[in-house]
């Protein structure tokens, strides 16, 4: 969801009037969505050597090769990003304490730039870098917005046709919506807003279509999107304090070649604390079941973690549509990311697994049906 400076003051006017009506009143809430089984899905890799237990997860679409795309950790060590076909340290940003990192994109395809913001939980400010699309290194970026308060989650993200991401920043009682552009230098928020909010909301994403979704410490999900945003929850999943939202979008093509592809998702609620992913349906919040990682001979399962995030992207190899990663401190040798494949949640809850969906705004292609067997993590 953009806010753009055509339509901002109408816009905020409305979700403001709402917010403030909605805000301090508890109105009633649907059900609880019934759990009764939780599938599993088996852990596909593990991540070690991480500087420290990770703090957020994002990762970045390589423009033409889909497995040289990048896994990024953010630690109280720095921010790291590691090659999707390896595991292999690819860029590394030191000296920050970084608390979580989302990434994001300035304009479409091949040519997009890819930047990351993190919060610098030192000095409490945000800080851009930029991923060069040929060495895939960060490069700091210039125009980064002031923030004061305490921050308690954020995330990045754009619409429909929209050229830019925007950065929304969660604190008590409001949103902040930083729409950002390029420039010569770097980047520069175009304009921003404040969005008036309940006061316990933790995590934030966007829908297929671009709405903001936020996340409250009562596993309540909302979508701002009118008078009653905060009305009634999109879904509720149960989850404790501790969740993190994510969504991954599929394409799915019909047998009817005159048909177009269909756009379809699932929103993510993982709960740190015992690493449950409940899922639900893009757009309606229907609840569609929940999935937990599980262990294999030689991987452990995930029973809750620091950071979470998934993304519907083609990272090729066994991550051709996408991927789940899992923050977890206490691995057998340190913090780790467990990993699992978009399609393992989907075939795990009989949902169909699609077409990946790239954060650059088209479908890379990736050619590996010469590899012998599916790339892992064997970093060195």
């Amino acid at each position: 969801m953009r806010l753009p400076s055509a339509c901002l003051t109408a816009c905020l006017a409305l979700l403001v009037f709402a917010a403030a009506c909605d805000r301090k009143t508890e109105a009633p809430a649907p059900a609880q969505s019934e759990i009764t089984e939780i599938a599993e899905a088996p852990v596909s890799d593990e991540l070690p050597g991480l500087p420290g237990a990770a703090t957020g997860i994002a990762f970045w679409d390589h423009p033409r090769l889909s497995f040289n795309s990048t896994l990024i950790v953010a630690t109280s060590a720095g921010v790291v990003s590691y090659n999707m076909e390896d595991g292999n340290e690819v860029s590394r940003i030191d000296g920050f304490n970084a608390d979580g990192v989302a990434a994001g994109y300035l304009g479409e395809g091949a040519q997009a730039a890819g930047f990351i913001a993190f919060l610098d939980a030192d000095e409490n400010q945000f800080r851009f870098y930029g991923i060069d699309n040929e060495s895939r290194a960060f490069i700091p970026l210039e125009g980064a917005p002031s923030q004061r308060g305490a921050v308690r989650g954020y995330c990045m993200g754009r619409g429909p046709g929209v050229e830019a991401s925007s950065l929304y920043v969660i604190q008590k009682g409001k949103v902040d919506v930083f729409n950002l552009a390029a420039t010569e230098g770097g980047i520069t928020v175009e304009n921003e807003t404040k969005l008036e909010t309940p006061d316990n909301l933790i995590s934030c994403e966007l829908d297929i279509d671009g709405r903001l979704l936020v996340a409250s410490d009562k596993g309540e999900i909302y979508r701002i999107d009118g008078e009653d945003a905060f009305r009634t929850p999109l879904a509720r999943s149960g989850a404790a304090a501790a969740a993190v939202l994510s969504v991954i979008g599929a394409r799915i093509v019909s047998e009817n070649p005159d048909d177009a592809p269909a756009s379809t998702g699932q929103i993510l609620l993982a709960d740190l604390s015992n690493g449950v992913i409940h899922v639900f349906e893009s757009l309606s919040g229907n609840s569609l079941g929940a999935v937990k990682i599980s262990a294999t001979d030689e991987l452990s399962a995930v029973d809750g973690g620091e950071a979470f995030s998934a993304s519907a992207a083609n990272f090729g190899g066994l991550y051709r549509n996408g991927v789940v990663a899992f923050g977890v401190a206490n691995g057998a040798d340190g913090p780790v990311i467990s990993l699992m494949p978009v399609s393992s949640l989907r075939n795990a809850l009989s949902l169909p697994v699609g077409e990946p969906v790239s954060s650059r705004r088209e479908t890379t292609e990736v050619n590996d049906s010469d590899l012998i067997i599916e790339p892992s993590f064997t970093p060195q």
